[in-house]
């Protein structure tokens, strides 16, 4: 199982598709986040035999528990929603109209 700073080799999911390279940032469990040479991010769970350890990283052991990379994107706003309740209409107290005369 790869560890964090391990560049890996991923294999391609679809026919005729060259690998992709990467380097592991985060390791939970058999989730591997890796950084691709593209400066993408991907989570991904391996299946067997689809990840293969290109070179260790620096450090590297198979013994640390290591927490997944904080992510870089800013945390999306939030907007508070405004209660508004619907004011009851006045209503207008009117005379009943007069029947025009004959």
């Amino acid at each position: 199982m790869p560890n964090v700073g391990d560049r890996v080799r991923v294999a391609s999911t679809k026919v005729g598709q060259a690998m992709r390279i990467g380097v592991v940032t985060g390791v939970v469990g058999r989730l591997l986040r890796i950084r691709w040479a593209t400066g993408e991010e991907t989570t991904v769970a391996p299946g067997p035999g689809s990840v293969a350890v290109v070179s260790k990283g620096k450090g590297s052991s198979s013994k640390k528990a290591v927490a997944p990379a904080k992510s870089t994107k800013a945390p999306a706003k939030k907007t508070a929603k405004k209660a508004t309740k619907a004011a009851p209409k006045a209503v207008k107290a009117s005379a009943p109209a007069k029947k025009p005369a004959r």
